[in-house]
């Protein structure tokens, strides 16, 4: 039995709830902006339903706003130090990815605490020790014969190009594996970190999906930029005779449009580029993962994920230009549709009818991750 999310919220609806969190923020300095973010969760939150129960956010504009100040000292301290203090910038940066690990995990944790569904809260019970094997211990180790490979690669170029260019092509695949490998551990920490009352879920992540998705990517990244420069040198060409054939050839060298037009076409193919192998890998990864996740217990539940490739880029493509051509006002929009869309394209596997699960109470504690994590834009999850 699949069970489909359904999303309520409007566009025209949030709207009058985002401007009046941006001017009551601006007016009040930023302090408002906690209860602002509240409003907004408890608004998507709340307009977000399964099997006829819609979900909750609980965490209070006090909370948040305790961890937003401490949080806004942090990047205070980051950006004097960058413009006065550059040693002292740098002891500050290896310290955060010394904690980044906590932060992102603690993240994690506030943000499933505060959340409930048919008032029983989930929760992230993921370890310390998990969090700094999977976003830091693996990469590192994992680097360490990588880099020994790249040094050897060097070395055997200097003797022999042709054994330099089959070694060249072993690093690359040898990072290809490792950035997977990072990837699939972090993903699986994360995917059998999560609870929803006393049933935990879990996930077998393989690394093959993820060293596949990586190939995939980087080829279809490779094929898009050929592309693209492809279009360009057929633009360019075409541009030039036009203007030999006018008589305006000195309009190439200055005074003209042309070279402006150029390069925005550059900069917005290699956007687009990004964006589209950006929402391949997030749809991919999303669909797979959801796919092996399951939530313990009898009956057991498992979920799905079917996002689009196209239509996930098409997505992100208009709401940038739609934000764009309204100077930001197209913003609720922006997030409701993307909030639908995430919606619609994901389901939950079996009978919820017969769900039986029991709460757990927590100290909920204060946002000092959570914000500290938002303000470093660390984003870590399942999607």
């Amino acid at each position: 039995m699949e069970n489909k999310v359904r999303f309520h919220g409007q566009g025209g609806e949030f709207f009058g709830i985002w401007i009046v969190n941006i001017l009551l923020s601006v007016v009040t300095l930023g302090i408002y902006s906690a209860w602002a973010k509240v409003r907004t969760k408890k608004y998507f939150y709340g307009n977000t339903e399964l099997a006829g129960d819609r979900f909750d956010y609980h965490a209070t504009p006090k909370q948040i706003l305790i961890g937003r100040a401490i949080a806004a000292v942090c990047v205070l301290v980051w950006f004097s130090a960058s413009h006065f203090m550059p040693l002292f910038a740098l002891v500050l940066m290896l310290a955060f990815f010394g904690v980044y690990p906590l932060l992102a995990r603690n993240n994690a944790r506030f943000d499933a605490r505060m959340s409930s569904y048919r008032n029983v809260r989930f929760n992230f019970n993921g370890s310390v020790k998990g969090a700094y094997w999977a976003m830091l211990g693996c990469g590192v180790v994992s680097m360490i014969p990588l880099v020994i490979l790249f040094v050897i690669t060097a070395m055997v170029f200097e003797k022999s190009i042709l054994v330099g260019g089959l070694f060249t092509l072993l690093s690359v695949a040898a990072y290809l594996y490792v950035f997977a490998n990072v990837t699939a551990t972090i993903t699986r920490y994360f995917a059998n970190g999560y609870q929803y009352g006393n049933r935990q879920f879990s996930a077998e992540i393989g690394t093959g999906f993820f060293v596949k998705t990586t190939v995939l990517a980087a080829l279809l990244g490779l094929g898009l930029f050929v592309a693209l420069a492809g279009v360009f040198v057929l633009v360019a060409g075409a541009g030039a005779v036009s203007f030999i054939a006018s008589g305006q050839f000195e309009n190439l060298q200055g005074g003209s449009l042309w070279p402006f037009l150029a390069i925005f076409i550059v900069y917005a193919g290699m956007l687009l580029v990004m964006v589209a192998v950006s929402a391949f890998v997030k749809a991919r990864t999303r669909n797979y993962t959801f796919a092996q996740l399951k939530a313990a217990g009898e009956p057991e539940y498992g979920f799905s994920s079917s996002l689009r490739t196209p239509a996930f880029v098409w997505l992100i493509v208009s709401n940038i230009l739609m934000q764009l051509l309204t100077l930001g006002l197209a913003r609720p929009w922006a997030m409701v549709r993307t909030q639908r869309y995430l919606a619609d394209n994901t389901a939950v596997i079996g009978d919820l009818s017969l769900l039986n699960v029991s709460g757990e109470a927590f100290d909920d504690g204060a946002a000092i991750a959570d914000e500290v994590a938002q303000a470093f834009d660390i984003g870590v999850g399942i999607g």
